[in-house]
């Protein structure tokens, strides 16, 4: 993935943090591709996902974002996968099950995210406090 290559939004805090995941689920996939420390770098991605969903669930809160709920319960939903993936590799050593976790289904889930959910909510934070992070 490039990140050059997906949308930007209108909080620069979740641009950096953007770029950030990016430049992790690059890396995992380098390792394992490579045969490197797979699972130690899919859990350093999870890790930032944990802080970065935290970030921006706690700016949706502090200025009293109305689909908080749906966004925090996707935030949720995508930490399990994660979760999942890291399970099943770590007891079964499986390949090409995390290259398809790597490679297909979190960048695609990453764009539909992006475009959807994080557009908005950059977008409403922007109109409440200007672009400061």
């Amino acid at each position: 993935m490039e990140f050059q290559d997906y949308p930007q939004v209108a909080m620069e805090f979740m641009n950096r943090e953007h770029e950030e995941f990016v430049r992790l689920l690059n890396k995992a996939e380098q390792k394992l591709l490579m045969g490197g420390k797979f699972a130690k770098h899919l859990n350093k991605l999870y890790n930032h996902c944990v802080e970065h969903f935290a970030h921006e669930e706690a700016e949706m809160l502090a200025n009293n974002f109305p689909p908080y709920p749906m966004h925090k319960q996707e935030h949720e939903r995508v930490l399990a996968l994660f979760r999942e993936q890291l399970d099943h590799y770590e007891k079964h050593q499986d390949d090409e099950a995390a290259l398809e976790f790597i490679e297909e289904t979190v960048p695609q889930w990453f764009i539909m995210h992006l475009n959807t959910m994080d557009k908005v909510t950059a977008q409403f934070l922007y109109q409440r406090k200007g672009n400061v992070a």
